[in-house]
């Protein structure tokens, strides 16, 4: 059934909201195994933290926007995010460069991203069974 309902949402030219909800989803839980590993090294010498790249720009190839520029003196716009933290140069005398209070707030930042993810997936799913009449 999930995969009829999937493919009938690739059918229009709108967003497979399945796929992306599972793409996001598998983009979290490879996050959370970085960070893991992240803390699991915070007392290996030499260790540097690592993160996934951004999620982002899942949509482009259906949605794209352009900043249009209507005087000349306009700067060009971008649609670039940049993440500020704190100084992810800043290492111990051992040489690791694993702030744990960085990679916790991270953990749960991301926690919560996954609750978010199955709380939309699920709310999608139940106006699906509501509209089949299949739901409770």
């Amino acid at each position: 059934m999930l995969e009829a309902l999937s493919s009938a949402g690739s059918a229009h030219s709108g967003t497979d909201l399945f796929n992306l909800a599972e793409r996001r989803l598998n983009w979290l839980e490879t996050r959370q195994a970085t960070l893991a590993g992240n803390i699991a090294n915070a007392n290996t010498p030499g260790y540097v933290a690592k993160d996934n790249a951004p999620f982002q720009g899942v949509l482009q190839n259906q949605m794209t926007m352009m900043l249009a520029e209507t005087e000349p003196g306009h700067l060009p716009g971008h649609t670039d995010t940049v993440r500020a933290g704190r100084d992810a140069g800043s290492t111990s005398p051992d040489g690791n460069g694993v702030v744990l209070e960085d990679e916790v707030e991270k953990v749960a930042d991301t926690n919560d991203d996954q609750r978010f993810a199955t709380t939309v997936y699920t709310r999608y799913m139940s106006m699906f069974e509501t509209v089949l009449g299949t739901g409770s």
